[in-house]
């Protein structure tokens, strides 16, 4: 039989993969989510095989999308360079994107692929570090564009935000607070205000507390929490299935929210720049 694979359903699987989400593919792809599933389902009956699964709530390729993934990526990386060829883009220059690791990696990088799929001679950078080191880039002119976090209600009128979202304390579903004990905790860095706010709240509760771990990634974090090494703030949207709220915390010690935050150098004349943002917003400014 003769099996001819159809480059966009190939870019519609590989953009299906980065995101884990069919609905975050529709919309850097510019598609409907119907659109998207019937690609999927087409390539997987022409194929004869079963190309994704569901893991913890994710969109994931089987062993056989695997095998197929590392095709599409030639595919479509010989694909694209035949098009910028015949059809280059008009954006050129670099790109320096700073973006705070408390908001989604796999959406970033997402739309960081899309773009440059589109704009192949934008040179684009990306910095991940925690948000008032963003800041501080931005304000020294070392980055162009920022994704960070700060208090719902504090950001700064060069900001745009993008959605809001909740702090947890989060511990391993087994921990029990113990209140003749002093309290491990599990944080980032010293001058990270989820650290700050966690201590200044422990105090206010006149809960004795160490610092057990400081860990500079969520994954890290995640993993300390998870083993039950001790407590620690964790934004909505990075709490993994194997933690929990802690509830007496909440009661006791409640957290504020926060927003996710795009900052733009807007005195500095970028087409690269506007373009990458159009598309960023389009697929995360979303009410969460």
């Amino acid at each position: 039989m003769n099996k001819r694979l159809s480059v966009d359903s190939l870019r519609v699987f590989r953009t299906v993969v980065q995101t884990g989400n069919m609905s975050k593919a529709a919309l850097l792809l510019n598609l409907s989510q119907s659109a998207v599933s019937w690609k999927l389902r087409r390539l997987e009956d022409h194929l004869q095989c079963q190309l994704f699964t569901r893991i913890d709530g994710k969109t994931v390729p089987t062993e056989k999308g695997s095998v197929l993934l590392r095709h599409a990526e030639n595919i479509l990386t010989e694909h694209d360079n035949a098009v910028a060829y015949f059809s280059p883009s008009a954006l050129r220059g670099k790109l320096r994107i700073g973006v705070t690791e408390h908001i989604s990696m796999t959406e970033i990088c997402g739309v960081i692929s899309t773009f440059t799929h589109h704009h192949p001679e934008v040179d684009i950078q990306l910095v991940v570090e925690q948000s008032h080191l963003l800041r501080q880039h931005f304000s020294e002119g070392s980055l162009e564009i920022i994704l960070h976090q700060d208090f719902t209600g504090t950001a700064s009128p060069e900001d745009q935000v993008l959605w809001s979202e909740k702090l947890y304390w989060c511990a391993t579903p087994a921990w029990r607070y113990e209140s003749d004990k002093c309290l491990k905790l599990i944080t980032w860095g010293p001058d990270c205000y989820y650290r700050s706010l966690a201590e200044e709240k422990l105090r206010q509760s006149k809960i004795p507390f160490t610092v057990m771990l400081e860990c500079p990634s969520v994954a890290g974090m995640l993993a300390a929490i998870t083993t039950g090494l001790g407590v620690g703030i964790i934004n909505q949207y990075s709490i993994d299935k194997a933690v929990c709220n802690v509830s007496g915390f909440e009661m006791m010690m409640p957290l504020p929210s926060v927003d996710c935050l795009l900052r733009v150098n807007e005195y500095r004349f970028n087409p690269a720049s506007e373009a990458f943002c159009q598309m960023l917003i389009r697929v995360m400014h979303k009410q969460r």
